[in-house]
């Protein structure tokens, strides 16, 4: 039994990605993909968690690269979890999606690899748009209900662990 989950263990692959709401002036940051499985369609801006980077940390580097804005996390708006299988390996997915306060910026899609377009787009047109992809409408609607993000703790944890850095979000 043991040998079986070492070989699975060496079969699952875990992500961590980011993404974020920006709402300024009654609409919504959108990307147009230029890659991968929303290629074409509309979505917040994010991507992947870099090695010893915080999720806060990665979020606002992403919307950055994407997008020329600079922005700050505000709020957890939700986290997805997913797993899909590739080839003979599976991978968990995680996804944690912050509602961010812009700071300074003119957006312009930066990275024409990753960024078709980007728009700031009403918030209705947004949520009605057939190539708005679903997963970034519901965190839309979200950050609109303000009620039912997490907000980080203003007060310091105390942990025996030694955390680069350590933060904790709440209702």
């Amino acid at each position: 039994m043991e040998k079986v989950k070492a070989v699975l263990m060496m079969s699952i692959r875990q992500t961590m990605s980011t993404g974020g709401v920006l709402i300024k002036d009654g609409k919504v940051l959108l990307v147009r993909v230029n890659y991968g499985t929303n290629k074409g369609q509309w979505m917040i801006p994010g991507g992947f968690v870099g090695e010893g980077e915080s999720l806060e940390q990665a979020v606002t580097r992403e919307i950055r690269e994407e997008t020329g804005l600079d922005t700050i996390p505000h709020s957890i708006l939700g986290i997805r979890c997913g797993v899909i299988q590739i080839e003979k390996r599976y991978e968990t997915s995680i996804y944690v999606v912050f509602q961010m306060d812009y700071v300074s910026g003119i957006p312009k899609a930066m990275d024409v690899n990753e960024i078709a377009d980007l728009q700031f787009a009403p918030i209705p047109s947004a949520l009605s748009n057939p190539e708005v992809i679903s997963l970034s409408k519901e965190l839309i609607r979200v950050a609109v209900k303000s009620d039912k993000e997490l907000l980080k703790l203003d007060k310091e944890i105390t942990t025996n662990t030694p955390y680069k850095s350590y933060d904790v979000y709440t209702k």
